[in-house]
């Protein structure tokens, strides 16, 4: 029993720490894709279109009950609504700054979640959430005040931006309709959702809907398979194991990883003040997660 329950945890640990990997990866794959001449819409249109097809081909396989009750179909409005803001806003912020410093920024929002709960009265006031929440904001204001930004404070606004997408998005998932649906039927939903909102934004932009390249093909499908897909379908088997709660606590090596692929992938610059900011947000994101912080199954872009 012992050794079954060990095992189950090293599974769980493993398969949240792939999570972490491919989420890690999103922002130099795209910049990678970026460099191939692949627009921000067309890459968005292709990541979410070709996951979405493997998705619902999975969801077809293995039988996932597809279809929503009239309330969690409303109320996934709102959690798709979350999802599309935050993905839009992160590639948005990448125009301006690097991804591993995007990526750091918008891991603030534990913290917007600790915050909202505790001033609402649904979670009581301790002092390790004040301190999460401080830590947090201070390791943002650190970055933000570094003189290597060269002022690309929109960058950072927009990578805030897709912190706060984050929160509505995870919101809309806590909704009681919601959380009664299966896990994978609902990043269906939220994948179709994005694919749908990045095709109008391609028809109105007059950027291609397609990347035409075998190059860039390779590059949208690499992103759709193991920075959508394969992350969340290895989330929720982590989550499965050893519970959302450590899930989200392993899952915080996710902007340490970005920062890592994104100095020898793309050539990031990584400054001592934004190292430090990276410190303070990763920390913020421990305490929040330990017992009694947050728990909740989430769902990356």
């Amino acid at each position: 029993m012992d050794s079954g329950r060990s095992n189950n945890k090293i599974l769980g640990i493993l398969a949240v720490t792939i999570t972490s990997v491919c989420y890690g990866l999103v922002p130099s794959f795209s910049f990678i894709a970026f460099g191939m001449g692949v627009e921000t819409e067309t890459l968005l249109f292709n990541k979410f279109m070709y996951a979405s097809v493997i998705m619902w081909i999975f969801l077809l396989i293995r039988h996932i009950k597809v279809r929503f009750s009239r309330r969690a179909a409303l109320d996934m409005v709102i959690t798709c609504a979350g999802y599309i803001g935050m993905s839009t806003s992160l590639y948005i912020s990448f125009d301006y700054i690097s991804g591993s410093l995007a990526t750091i920024v918008s891991f603030t929002f534990p913290a917007m979640i600790v915050a909202i709960e505790m001033i609402t009265g649904k979670e009581p006031v301790r002092i390790a959430k004040i301190a999460a929440v401080v830590l947090s904001f201070g390791g943002l204001v650190l970055i933000v005040w570094s003189p290597d930004m060269g002022g690309n404070f929109i960058g950072i606004l927009f990578a805030f931006g897709a912190a706060v997408g984050y929160v509505i998005y995870l919101f809309g998932l806590d909704m009681k309709s919601v959380r009664q649906e299966d896990t994978f039927a609902v990043a269906g939903y939220v994948m179709t959702s994005a694919a749908a909102v990045n095709f109008i934004r391609c028809l109105l932009s007059g950027k291609p809907l397609f990347a035409a390249q075998p190059a860039q093909i390779g590059m949208m499908i690499l992103l759709s398979v193991v920075c959508v897909f394969i992350a969340i379908l290895c989330y929720a088997i982590g989550v499965k194991l050893i519970g959302p709660g450590n899930a989200a606590l392993v899952n915080t090596l996710e902007p340490v990883l970005a920062c890592i692929f994104g100095y020898f992938l793309v050539g990031d610059v990584l400054t001592s003040r934004m190292l430090a900011g990276a410190a303070l947000v990763v920390a913020a994101v421990l305490i929040t997660n330990l017992p009694g912080g947050e728990k909740r199954d989430t769902l990356r872009d």
